[in-house]
């Protein structure tokens, strides 16, 4: 759900508007999922680098069911969703706010853009935006000022530089202390086979190639990501064949999903 209001001022030195936005939606699929919430900040460059312009923060009917897991992430029941205009109403007053700006949000280039782009198509349109659009997502940038290599995370744990790095047993050594930290930090108990499912979630195989998304199962990698088993099963069953009889770990997965 939004945050009252971002960091005041934006610390942002901005050429145009820039729009953080976050949307709440009845699955994590971003080609199948659809919105039940919208929550905008819209930026303008000011004297001082930038200043608040429009603030949004709308619920949606998705006119669809929303899966318990939603309701109970984002405390929104499904009653006063279903009492919210359907997306189309709120369309004209979005689309304005987002053609002559940049966007930011958190995890947005993987899920939030592709949604909302989704959503646009759905109702015959395009997502308004300029050609060199640029999208700032703290979760990426994060990725970039904490790397995770082992030397890096062995210097965050640890507080001392992991020397000899790529020397195996030095890496094993490292590793192991890094492991050992991470449970102490974080309070974190149980058998191995505990902690990879922990590391694991939603995903059903440690390459993360499917996803348990409700009652979905969602393919995560190769031409079709994003797509449930059984839409591949349905609309694609010669690729469904070749995962199905190639890709031997998954196959326990599929006969799973689709029994």
């Amino acid at each position: 759900m939004p945050v009252e209001s971002i960091v005041a001022p934006l610390v942002l030195h901005l050429e145009r508007p820039l729009v953080f936005f976050d949307l709440e939606a009845t699955g994590t699929d971003p080609q199948a999922a659809r919105v039940i919430q919208i929550g905008m900040q819209r930026f303008v460059p000011s004297e001082d680098g930038a200043a608040l312009d429009e603030t949004v923060d709308v619920l949606v009917d998705p006119e669809e069911e929303i899966p318990t897991a939603v309701t109970d992430l984002t405390g929104l029941s499904p009653e006063e969703v279903r009492q919210a205009p359907p997306l189309e109403a709120h369309l004209d007053r979005i689309a304005p706010l987002l053609a002559d700006a940049d966007l930011a949000g958190y995890n947005a280039l993987a899920y939030d853009i592709p949604l909302l782009q989704a959503e646009f198509e759905r109702h015959g349109r395009t997502l308004p935006g300029p050609d060199d659009r640029v999208v700032l997502d703290p979760y990426r940038l994060e990725q970039v000022l904490r790397p995770r290599t082992l030397s890096a995370l062995y210097e965050r744990y640890t507080g001392d530089a992991l020397d000899d790095a790529h020397d195996a047993l030095s890496d094993v050594e490292a590793a192991g202390r890094v492991l050992q930290r991470q449970l102490a930090d974080h309070d974190i108990d149980g058998t191995p086979a505990d902690l990879a499912q922990q590391i694991r979630g939603d995903y059903l195989d440690d390459q993360r190639r499917l996803k348990q998304d409700g009652d979905a199962v969602v393919v995560c990698f190769g031409k079709h990501d994003g797509k449930t088993l059984r839409d591949i099963q349905r609309d694609h069953p010669g690729y469904f064949d070749w995962m199905y009889e190639t890709i031997d770990d998954l196959r326990p997965h599929i006969d799973e999903a689709l029994e």
